[in-house]
């Protein structure tokens, strides 16, 4: 996955997270929308969502680092976190701004030997 491409995954998904938190804000204790401690859940989801992205905020800054040692492994770290972010912001594939090409690719996975049990495509 490009860098690019990771950074429009993230910058899609940190702000449908906005959204999230907002409407669960929104949300009054007590209140028929705050069934079973819904905004509970939705906020700690956003913070569990902003953890991950903080994540990949470091591995991106780190791979354009002009060490091989730090730049290797931020690489290999942003492609391995490609699929999971695909999956992520699949939960979001009804918004306006969502690209069809950022759902989840299990064929991707299939194809790439770093993930394949035989080490072959």
């Amino acid at each position: 996955m490009k860098s690019d491409e990771v950074a429009d995954l993230t910058n899609f998904l940190r702000a449908r997270i906005e959204e999230d938190e907002a409407a669960a804000q929104a949300v009054k204790p007590g209140t028929v929308e705050d069934t079973a401690g819904l905004k509970a859940r939705v906020l700690a989801d956003v913070a569990a969502k902003r953890g991950v992205l903080r994540f990949l905020e470091r591995m991106q800054q780190h791979a354009g680092h002009d060490d091989f040692m730090v730049h290797g492994p931020a690489r290999f770290a942003l492609s391995a976190t490609t699929f999971p972010l695909r999956h992520l912001v699949a939960a979001y594939a009804t918004h306006p701004d969502f690209r069809p090409e950022w759902g989840p690719n299990e064929e991707e996975i299939e194809r790439d030997p770093r993930f394949s049990r035989s080490g072959r495509a």
